[in-house]
């Protein structure tokens, strides 16, 4: 778990694949620590899946860290997707037309 309040993630791997759940309100504060993690994972792990279902907020660093991964696993010939986007987080994502994209 990150201690960071805002927000957390837990980490479960099995055959290669890894899931990382993340939780709370993720910003530009916390999408540099984001973004290690998930190219670390990426480096570990030929399939990553990401669920924000708990995830309340993101803004575009956020945004950012998440498509910077995706294109490092595809670039990789990996597979990065995020699972169980809603509420607003769902919006921003689809707003920015990237939610197709990273849930495909």
């Amino acid at each position: 778990m990150n201690p960071d309040p805002g927000w957390s993630h837990e980490t479960h791997t099995s055959d290669g694949r890894t899931t990382i759940t993340l939780a709370g309100e993720i910003d530009m504060s916390d999408a540099g620590q984001l973004r290690q993690l998930l190219h670390d994972t990426l480096h570990r792990a030929a399939v990553v899946t990401v669920d924000i279902a708990a995830v309340r907020f993101i803004d575009s660093a956020v945004i950012g860290a998440l498509i910077s991964a995706h294109n490092t696993a595809t670039a990789t010939g990996r597979e990065f997707t995020v699972v169980n986007a809603a509420g607003q987080v769902h919006r921003v994502l689809q707003m920015t037309g990237i939610l197709d994209i990273l849930t495909a």
